[in-house]
């Protein structure tokens, strides 16, 4: 099992860093390449460059981060879907091109939040100092504005979210398969039935069950968020044994919460209602060797913006836990 980080856009300086407090490798938005934000894609180029930078530290290039903003018309089913899905194709032959070599290419990170794409807006959260020594914590509270939420989308109905999930993936799970790419899909976060106007999916373990089901293939697995698994009441080590067993889990997301939706707290990850170590020990067991990844980072007194004191924190934690457990 490797511990991997979210540079978001590949600086020397960060992976730099990475390599200094023992990480195995991070991710990338796809918009650190260049020329990604304007195309809406990624070329084979750019990625090579980018492979033969992170190998110059010693690290993996674990993930690519689609964005929502490259697959936003195929989220809202609006004209101009079909270029998204055709984007989306062209990074994932990038991908397969630039690593020909190797098994070890990095995942595509795909988020079908319908809601993902807008930053702005009432959304229920806040980062608030609630956490140790005034730490700051990210909580959700759905009632925190009153219900008052914006709805960017409209309203969208269980049936046109998968409707709109079938455009895309229907599309490019062949090119993940020829281009030997494989698709790693996040949850719904928060995890609730219904937010902002949306009557969400892929928010419970019911829900990935279903979204394997209909999109079968050995290229199409989860990036398991574990706190959106608490967050939506899950058993997580269950959920963890009935997708490692099916070797369905290509990318984990590791965070601890207290409480579940509608109203939770992120804290660290040894503090939550999760107990990690039967986390961690799961993945072990049904024999997960990918990369396990902080989510979120917890705000620290004199941290950077891009955390560097609690990436150090968490890498340092997750090694701990792993030599406990014997894993490496």
């Amino acid at each position: 099992m490797k511990i991997g980080l979210r540079s978001h856009n590949g600086a020397e300086e960060r992976l730099r860093y990475a390599q200094q407090i023992g990480a195995d490798g991070a991710s990338i938005w796809g918009e650190a390449l260049p020329g990604y934000r304007e195309k809406g894609y990624a070329t084979a180029d750019t990625l090579r460059e980018m492979r033969e930078r992170f190998a110059r530290y010693d690290l993996e290039l674990t993930g690519v981060g689609l964005g929502g903003q490259v697959v936003k018309n195929q989220l809202l089913g609006r004209p101009g879907r079909e270029r998204d899905a055709e984007n989306v194709c062209r990074t994932i032959q990038a991908i397969g091109e630039a690593y020909r070599d190797t098994d070890a290419s990095p995942v595509l990170i795909i988020d079908q939040r319908v809601t993902y794409w807008v930053r702005e807006g009432v959304t229920g959260g806040a980062r608030v100092p609630n956490g140790p020594g005034g730490a700051y914590l990210y909580t959700f509270d759905i009632a925190r504005f009153g219900g008052q939420m914006d709805a960017p989308a409209g309203e969208v109905s269980q049936a046109e979210v998968w409707e709109r999930m079938a455009y895309l993936y229907e599309r490019i799970i062949p090119v993940a398969e020829e281009a030997r790419v494989r698709l790693a899909t996040h949850p719904d976060d928060p995890p609730l039935a219904y937010y902002r106007g949306v009557h969400q999916v892929l928010n419970s373990f019911a829900g990935f069950k279903e979204f394997i089901a209909r999109f079968p293939s050995p290229y199409n697995g989860l990036l398991l968020c574990l706190g959106c698994m608490q967050e939506a009441g899950e058993d997580v080590p269950e959920v963890i044994r009935y997708f490692g067993e099916r070797d369905k889990i290509f990318y984990v997301h590791f965070r601890n919460v207290r409480g579940k939706v509608p109203q939770y707290a992120e804290v660290f990850p040894h503090q939550g209602d999760m107990d990690a170590v039967a986390a961690l020990r799961a993945l072990r067991d049904v024999g997960y060797d990918r990369y396990i990844v902080a989510d979120h980072h917890v705000g620290l007194l004199g941290d950077t913006e891009w955390s560097h004191m609690s990436q150090a924190w968490h890498v340092g934690y997750f090694i701990g836990l792993m030599q406990g457990l014997g894993i490496r």
